[in-house]
């Protein structure tokens, strides 16, 4: 950062990025590593990542859920290639354990025939990945390769594994700063307008005290606080009434989107899409038996895709956990486990019988309430499916409801806010 002598700025920057979570990290890096320009990238919280991006599955998904034209979809494909060749190059600790989707019914049947062929269509092969992005077991083949795990058939997901986030998110915020970018912590954006004269100014609180920065471009990945900040945004000019493809018209970056920007054509009669985020609430079980299997075993989605169900993951040590379920909340800051409720012995015999479909031999007594992680969701509670927000409107780039795959796409998001900006 440079000092300016306009009184009414500390500090001038070419790119503001709000939020250090792993988004925010993986696009101020790909910012910072343009050269020729500076980069800033601020979080309110005393260290980075402190959210939604350390509160997951650290699953590196395979991208086979969503609509085919959804952003979640590009991105999460293009990130799953983007994000294990990151973590080989840099030692990133890593495993590619593969996924089960579990079926128990002939309708869950049917579902895996069909998204094993959208894969097919889909997935594209790759030096790295030269073999089928996914393939069907029988019953029978299952009990020979997990004899514990239950189910008529499964999908099995070759590209699907698992990451250390805190690693990525290390090696992220050193890049940041190898390429000349700062990361500034304890520094909450109080105030956004957008000037007349170009660029934004951005006030700030910080310990030491106000701050207030002119920023030529700002990119909003605030999380779970996207809709915080993009509501303190104030535009010097009214919005015209536009079609949504007559405003994406006049964005800047627009023309080159247009396939992606309008993927949800119904909120773009401003300069930006409006939003409300809602918060879903995931709590993640641990369980103190070994583990029963060796890879990533989910059962089968319900229809609007709310959640990829209550599913068994791996850690890096191989130990079992479950999560998330699914509980929205009014607050985003409340990541406390209520042990009445969520911790009790009858809440783990609850969640054992969900995990028994396709798991019979788990323990209710093993189990236990680990941790809780808070989703950013654009969707309500049994609204249809939403996809990311990621739009651009004269220096503005918004981006909104960035849950799973968000963490397999943090680095296609980044090249996409680039090619947005540049």
């Amino acid at each position: 950062m440079s000092s300016v002598a306009a009184v009414d700025y500390e500090y001038e920057v070419d790119h503001l990025v709000i939020g250090a979570g792993v988004v925010g990290l993986a696009i101020a890096e790909r910012l910072a590593a343009r050269g020729g320009g500076s980069t800033l990238l601020v979080d309110k919280n005393v260290a980075a990542g402190q959210e939604t991006s350390s509160r997951n599955s650290e699953v590196i998904h395979a991208g086979l859920y969503y609509p085919p034209n959804s952003l979640k979809t590009k991105l999460c494909i293009r990130g799953n290639e983007m994000m294990y060749d990151l973590c080989e190059r840099y030692n990133i600790e890593h495993q590619q354990v593969t996924k089960w989707v579990v079926g128990q019914s002939e309708s869950d049947l049917e579902y895996l025939e069909n998204l094993s062929k959208k894969a097919e269509r889909l997935l594209p092969r790759t030096k790295r990945m030269p073999g089928s992005p996914t393939f069907l077991l029988s019953q029978e083949e299952m009990r020979v390769q997990e004899p514990f795990v239950n189910g008529r058939a499964a999908l099995v997901s070759p590209r699907t594994g698992i990451v250390d986030v805190h690693g990525l998110m290390q090696l992220l915020e050193t890049k940041v700063q190898d390429h000349g970018g700062n990361l500034v912590l304890q520094c909450e954006v109080s105030g956004l307008e957008k000037l007349v004269s170009g660029g934004f100014k951005v006030s700030m609180d910080t310990p030491a005290g106000p701050v207030v920065v002119k920023a030529a471009t700002v990119i909003n990945s605030a999380g779970l606080h996207a809709d915080k900040v993009y509501n303190m945004l104030q535009w010097p000019f009214v919005a015209s009434e536009a079609t949504p493809l007559e405003t994406m018209a006049k964005d800047g970056s627009s023309a080159k989107d247009a396939g992606l920007a309008d993927l949800d054509a119904t909120h773009f009669g401003s300069p930006l899409p409006p939003f409300k985020l809602h918060y879903c609430k995931g709590h993640y079980y641990g369980y103190s038996g070994k583990a029963l299997v060796s890879r990533l075993i989910y059962p089968v989605p319900d229809k609007n895709l709310t959640s990829l169900g209550t599913h068994l993951t791996l850690d890096l040590a191989g130990r079992m956990r479950f999560g998330p379920d699914v509980l929205y909340v009014d607050d985003p800051f409340d990541y406390s486990i209520d042990p009445s409720t969520v911790g009790s012995t009858s809440s783990m015999k609850t969640v054992s019988h969900v995990i028994q479909t396709y798991l019979p031999a788990i323990k209710s007594s093993s189990l236990y309430a680990d941790y809780a992680g808070i989703r950013p969701k654009l969707a309500g509670p049994g609204e249809p499916f939403r996809d990311f927000i990621i739009h651009h409107h004269d220096g503005f780039v918004n981006l909104a409801g960035i849950e799973s795959p968000g963490l397999t796409s943090s680095l296609a998001i980044a090249e996409h806010v680039e090619t947005l900006l540049y």
